[in-house]
């Protein structure tokens, strides 16, 4: 688990732990959430735009599964 954001709540704390076990990937923008850069609601937005990014990005260079001959 890697939440080491210091202005988060609890509930905020655990969506991003929830996050990270969900998706694999460490939450973005934590210290923009500290620095009050962005709120709680900017970062949780940005990191699934990012996560739905690469989603999408992976599953389009998957190839296409061959016809039977």
């Amino acid at each position: 688990m890697t939440v080491y954001s210091k202005r988060a709540t609890p509930a905020e704390r655990k969506w991003l732990s929830d996050y990270e076990a969900a998706t694999g990937f460490e939450a973005l923008h934590q210290e923009d959430l500290d620095s009050g850069a962005m709120t709680f609601e900017d970062v949780a937005r940005a990191n699934v735009r990012w996560f739905e990014a690469f989603y999408a990005d992976a599953m389009n260079g998957i190839p296409p599964i061959p016809e039977p001959e």
